[in-house]
């Protein structure tokens, strides 16, 4: 579903998944220059919920406009999409999409429901969970789509580079 946006999409379902790729980002880049804490709950927690809000938006307008409530409409979709860009029709990619979603969903849920034992997660669930989240939004943002998105999605993974290499530099 991320990664659905066509020409005629309708502006709803861009949007949203817009919205959602924006406040991803500015979550992340916090987060990767190590903002962390009641200070920066205030604002991050918010806006990661707000991403995640317009994902779930994102999806349900996608099966509204564009798939029109059918499953396998739209894994036909997802299988053409990729056959244009990789050479492979595969549909089943959506399930990817699926789990994507369900991961954002449970991120927040646990963020609101046990703010102090989230920020002090164990660092490989925290990578693992956001490993899988970025692989997900690169493939969406920058893979399969273009224009304004696909810019976007390029300026900020420059963005998370700097700052890795500054924390790395730091480090050393």
């Amino acid at each position: 579903m991320i990664y659905s946006a066509m020409p005629d999409t309708n502006p709803i379902t861009l949007n949203t998944v817009r919205i959602a790729l924006v406040c991803y980002a500015i979550v992340v880049g916090f987060l990767l220059a190590e903002c962390r804490g009641r200070r920066w709950r205030i604002l991050l927690r918010p806006m990661w919920t707000i991403g995640c809000i317009a994902i779930v938006a994102h999806v349900v307008a996608a099966f509204h406009y564009t798939h029109h409530w059918s499953q396998q409409d739209a894994i036909q979709s997802t299988a053409r999409k990729t056959e244009q860009l990789i050479g492979w029709a595969f549909g089943e990619g959506l399930y990817f999409n699926y789990l994507f979603l369900l991961v954002w969903i449970a991120d927040v849920l646990f963020w609101w429901l046990r703010p102090e034992r989230y920020e002090t997660r164990p660092a490989c669930l925290e990578y693992g969970i956001h490993g899988y989240l970025f692989f997900i939004a690169f493939n969406g943002a920058v893979i399969f789509e273009s224009g304004v998105t696909r810019i976007g999605g390029i300026v900020a993974i420059v963005i998370f580079a700097v700052i890795l290499l500054r924390r790395w530099l730091a480090s050393r």
